[in-house]
């Protein structure tokens, strides 16, 4: 199942529990696929034998690419969409012929989605969806976020599942636009969470 929820509906523990539910996917599959051991939870809330290590994602570092294949800089910043319809989120351009490739030291693990846009007048994404490999073959999960970013004016919205992506994924991430609008009007931003080898970034 894969459905936006507001954060106005979500009580702190909620919260909490999505972000730990999304965490513990991204070790389990960074464990699954080599990139380190994802240790045993202890009743502290520490992982025994963990040597991974969780942050937030950077669009630059994680998902930049060269051009015309993700964000150019450390910035969720929308692209250019010449009409209405499915188009890609990263700033390198409308069609997504191409989707940035994510390092085979890397889980991502996205969980949250947020447009900041309907604070000065109603946003143009209506849906975002997550898809898999360079032509996006295969749909991950797809989240309608209309109501309560458009409707109810929440900013942000929690995922019901985290969307998982494996090292060497190709990330074919689009919105749904309701509009045509320019290069980085629309300001939107993902909660998402890199796992990978302690000592990569943070040691």
């Amino acid at each position: 199942m894969s459905y936006a929820i507001p954060t106005k509906e979500l009580t702190l523990t909620d919260i909490k529990g999505y972000k730990a539910e999304a965490i513990l996917a991204g070790l389990l599959a960074a464990e699954e696929s080599g990139i380190g051991k994802a240790g045993i939870m202890q009743p502290d809330g520490s992982r025994k034998g963990c040597n991974l290590t969780v942050r937030e994602a950077h669009p630059f570092i994680d998902f930049g690419a060269p051009v015309g294949m993700g964000w150019t800089t450390d910035w969720y910043r929308g692209p250019a969409i010449g009409a209405a319809g499915w188009g890609s989120v990263f700033n390198s351009g409308a069609l997504p012929l191409f989707a940035p490739v994510l390092a085979r030291t890397k889980v991502a693990v996205f969980y949250k989605f947020q447009d900041s846009s309907g604070a000065v007048a109603p946003p143009t994404i209506m849906a975002v969806r997550f898809r898999l490999g360079a032509g996006g073959a295969t749909t991950l999960a797809s989240f309608f976020t209309q109501m309560p970013t458009q409707g109810n004016m929440e900013p942000d919205v929690y995922f019901s599942e985290p969307v998982v992506y494996m090292p060497e994924d190709a990330l074919f991430i689009e919105a749904y636009y309701n509009a045509g609008v320019a290069l980085a009007v629309e300001e939107f931003a993902f909660g998402c969470f890199i796992i990978e080898r302690i000592g990569a970034i943070i040691s």
